[in-house]
């Protein structure tokens, strides 16, 4: 019974909590319970789940990555303005995904997967008689609660289970396009569609009564997304209920209607900046520069550095100087001991992934065109693919676009 047991110690969201909404709750499970959880994913429940249940799930599986995400998002969305004068994208919020799950859902949805049913009598006893605890930052305990729901945050067999929940949530048209992170879900409906947005989100409404999830229209956004000089163009009308805005973070990048990034940048270079007072504490109190500079990378430059090759290949040269006259002043003010700018660790970012993502096994090998046909010999290029043709500027830099002309060599 011990393996069916769950510490539950609440975090606050916010500075100052008020209600039991404003507290994420973090559960520890035990280590043998973990160890045994996973050996069950790896061995059987992984490879029962067939590669279109993963197709547009970018988190819990191998490779899988925010700026993977990030990446299949900015190459889809600019795409689709090839031929289309905008495109919508609905940001999903479900509402304590995690922690409402039925049990008796997920059970029907494993059922369906070839597993053997010692497996899956085992993921039933496994969910069933479930009980939590909570712990309170005094060391408190709370009195023993049962867990009718949720997927078992903290477990190692529960991503597993969102992603065979969520299997099945889908576009209704193969013209629009629905991607994942977690619970994160997102649609893309271009202007020229035979399924609009209205249509394609009832849809996901229906699934979500189906599947006992509930959607937050409160916190579900639509963004509105053009090219920044569009000939003509009407923006639609939004939907009922849905904030339409300019601009939106999405897995931690601010996303502005005309893919200018001059919102992201500003906001992760005033966090920088606050992290480099941390910084300067240090050094005043005679951290050597080596040290101060490893502490640079930790908190400054990996926050700079985060999805780099989803949002880098579309800053303009404004932006760059604007990011290179930062870290250039961490250099002036002793807090790292080279002068780094942003274009060399662009290069490296977006190298390091397109590499990745040429496995046939990477969640963006997807994305890659097909390898040319060779009916002469030609010159060694860096890859094999054949170069796409782009009407406009905004698809030609987006990540996957850019990385076949620039590493032809």
């Amino acid at each position: 019974m011990d393996w069916l047991t769950a510490v539950v110690t609440p975090v606050p969201k916010i500075p100052h909590p008020t209600g039991l909404t404003d507290y994420r709750p973090i559960s520890v499970t035990p280590i043998l319970s973990r160890v045994a959880e996973k050996i069950v994913v790896r061995q059987w429940l992984r490879p029962a789940i067939t590669a279109d249940m993963l197709a547009d799930q970018f988190g819990f599986r191998p490779t899988g990555s925010t700026t993977s995400a990030l990446v299949h998002f900015m190459h889809h969305a600019t795409l689709m303005l090839e031929n289309n004068s905008y495109v919508r994208c609905l940001l999903i919020d479900f509402s304590k995904a995690f922690d409402i799950v039925k049990h008796t859902i997920i059970l029907s949805k494993l059922s369906a997967l070839d597993l053997p049913s010692s497996v899956l009598n085992w993921i039933i006893a496994f969910l069933t008689d479930r009980t939590q605890v909570c712990k309170t930052t005094d060391g408190r305990f709370s009195a023993m609660h049962p867990i009718t729901r949720s997927i078992i945050q903290g477990s190692g067999i529960g991503p597993t289970l969102w992603i065979v929940m969520a299997s099945d949530l889908c576009c209704i048209s193969d013209m629009n396009l629905l991607f994942k992170y977690a619970d994160d879900t997102n649609l893309l409906v271009p202007e020229n569609t035979n399924v609009d947005l209205v249509d394609e989100f009832s849809n996901i409404r229906e699934w979500a009564d189906s599947n006992g999830m509930v959607i937050n229209l409160h916190k579900t956004k639509e963004i509105v997304l053009h090219r920044p000089h569009p000939r003509r163009w009407s923006l639609p009308k939004s939907l009922e209920g849905i904030e339409q805005v300019q601009s939106a973070k999405l897995l931690g990048v601010i996303f502005q209607s005309t893919f200018s990034f001059v919102d992201h940048v500003d906001y992760v270079l005033k966090i920088c900046s606050q992290r480099i007072y941390l910084l300067k504490q240090l050094r005043d109190q005679g951290l050597p520069l080596q040290k101060l500079h490893t502490v640079f990378q930790a908190i400054v430059l990996s926050r700079l550095m985060y999805a780099l090759p989803a949002w880098g290949p579309l800053l303009n040269v404004e932006l760059v100087h604007k990011i290179d006259g930062f870290l250039k002043r961490s250099f002036r003010y002793g807090f790292t001991n080279k002068l780094i700018t942003i274009q060399p660790l662009l290069d490296s970012a977006t190298e390091d992934l397109f590499c990745k993502m040429k496995t046939s096994n990477h969640c963006l090998h997807p994305l890659l065109p097909p390898d040319r046909t060779l009916n002469q010999v030609l010159r060694t290029r860096g890859h094999s693919f054949q170069l796409p043709t782009c009407s406009f500027n905004l698809h030609k830099k987006s990540f996957v676009i850019s990385c076949l002309f620039k590493f032809l060599t």
